[in-house]
């Protein structure tokens, strides 16, 4: 029998194919409809459970996954700190003796010693900052921080080390090649997310918060987005993310949804998450209340809210549950919502008191319609606000009782220390009530309100 053998770069499409075959399983719709601390939080409790791979370079360790994960189209080890082409020692095992394993983000930000085989944190054997470097441009970077470095007294063309400015202050850091700041970037956010939970030291601590969120300072957060930006997830990156994740069963989620890096940190912040490819609103969920400032009967008010689709995929509709709310218009198409659109909200209150009615925006691929709520109060011609009459803000302990009525026409209930129902009229008794301070509840014609009462 002839055996045909399997080119390696078969292999290869193979691996990557099963590998995003799994992708959207991997997130699921957890994330959907999240954001800011919540949506950072989601991906931490993805990504904390992984698969700690031993550090150092027997079989199995660390140097085993940089063999899948750090390796260059000619087979040479992909060093992100300098441009030495050098090789993976021959056999399964083993490291070249001029790099190191190193960690994109210090270990010692996290309190971690130096000595690895007393590592503790899970974060000092994590693959997905972890990279092989030039140990000469190691040493150099030691635990700094990342910058745009102005003065260097490192500089091998690839990684630069020398003073930078948090602010106006003048600290040590590390710059590395405009080619590799957006996975640094990455790294970082991919770090103060699956551990959210550390306490952050030493210089660290100029890049990163221990709190839940954001976790990165004000500095950490505006250069990391910057580099971000400005050099986009390579397929470099996404290799390195699938060959990790086959050791280390968790995923960087920047690599494989950049845009998340907005919703958490960047310009969405506030906007609700969305894998790509589903329908859904930016601005505007289920819940939402719009209201209408106080109006009369008959006096109509305009609101001008925008609609901003995502995915959209046909025309939606727009509709108003009763009849005191219009809306135009009442059917926009997928291009229109995806691109954002000015949509008027009309109230004409037929009556007196709060209405309160629904706008339910539906169809275009939505997985669920829209219910936002609208309210408006109308008063009155005659009144521009409802207030009780003749009712002071103290009354003494031995004062009589005191009507309680509106300012408009209608009966009204009263409750609260103090109210009782005399002869078909509220009062309010100082002596009942006893000393204190007091609110007393009314409602006419479905408007309610609270009044506040001083007994000394």
């Amino acid at each position: 029998m002839l055996y045909k053998k399997i080119p390696l770069f078969f292999l290869f499409f193979l691996f990557a194919v099963c590998i995003l075959a799994q992708m959207p399983e991997y997130y699921s719709d957890k994330l959907n409809g999240k954001k800011n601390k919540e949506l950072k939080t989601t991906l931490y409790l993805l990504l904390k459970d992984h698969t700690r791979i031993p550090y150092g370079s027997s079989y199995g360790a660390t140097w085993t996954v940089f063999r899948k994960s750090d390796v260059r189209p000619d087979g040479s080890i992909w060093d992100m700190y300098s441009n030495t082409r050098r090789s993976f020692p021959s056999g399964t095992t083993g490291s070249n003796r001029d790099m190191n394993i190193e960690h994109s983000a210090p270990k010692s930000w996290w309190g971690e010693g130096s000595d690895s085989r007393e590592f503790q944190y899970d974060a000092s054997f994590d693959l997905h900052h972890l990279v092989p470097s030039d140990a000469k441009a190691n040493m150099a970077k030691s635990n700094y921080i990342l910058g745009e470095v102005e003065t260097a007294t490192f500089d091998n063309g690839v990684s630069k080390v020398g003073t930078a400015y948090v602010g106006n202050q003048a600290v040590s850091a590390f710059e590395p090649a405009d080619e590799y700041k957006g996975d640094f970037a990455r790294m970082y956010f991919y770090v103060v997310t699956c551990y959210q939970n550390y306490s952050w030291v030493s210089s660290g601590a100029k890049m990163f918060q221990s709190n839940e969120y954001p976790t990165l300072t004000d500095y950490g957060k505006e250069l990391l987005l910057k580099w971000h930006r400005q050099d986009p997830v390579s397929q470099k990156e996404i290799d390195r993310n699938n060959a990790v994740y086959s050791f280390q069963h968790n995923r960087n989620p920047y690599i494989d949804y950049p845009d998340l890096v907005e919703y958490i940190w960047g310009k969405n912040i506030g906007v609700e998450y969305y894998m790509e490819n589903i329908p859904h609103i930016l601005e505007y969920k289920s819940g939402d209340f719009i209201e209408f400032p106080d109006t009369k009967k008959g006096i109509t008010l305009y609101k001008t809210i925008h609609l901003q689709g995502k995915d959209i995929k046909s025309k939606v509709s727009l509709s108003i549950s009763g009849d005191n709310f219009v809306v135009k218009p009442t059917e926009v198409t997928a291009d229109q919502l995806n691109k954002g659109i000015d949509i008027e909200l009309i109230y004409i209150p037929l009556g007196f008191g709060w209405q309160s009615e629904d706008l339910l925006i539906s169809g275009g691929g939505l997985a669920d319609n829209i219910v936002i709520h609208l309210k408006g109060l109308s008063v009155p011609e005659q009144v521009a606000r409802i207030f009780p009459v003749d009712l002071k803000a103290s009354y003494r302990l031995n004062d009589g009782s005191v009507p309680l009525q509106l300012n408009i026409d209608g009966a009204s209930a009263w409750s609260g220390n103090g109210v009782a129902l005399v002869n078909g009229g509220y009062v309010f008794n100082p002596e009942v009530a006893g000393v204190g301070t007091h609110y007393l509840s009314w409602n006419c014609n479905g408007v309610s309100g609270k009044v506040k009462v001083i007994v000394k």
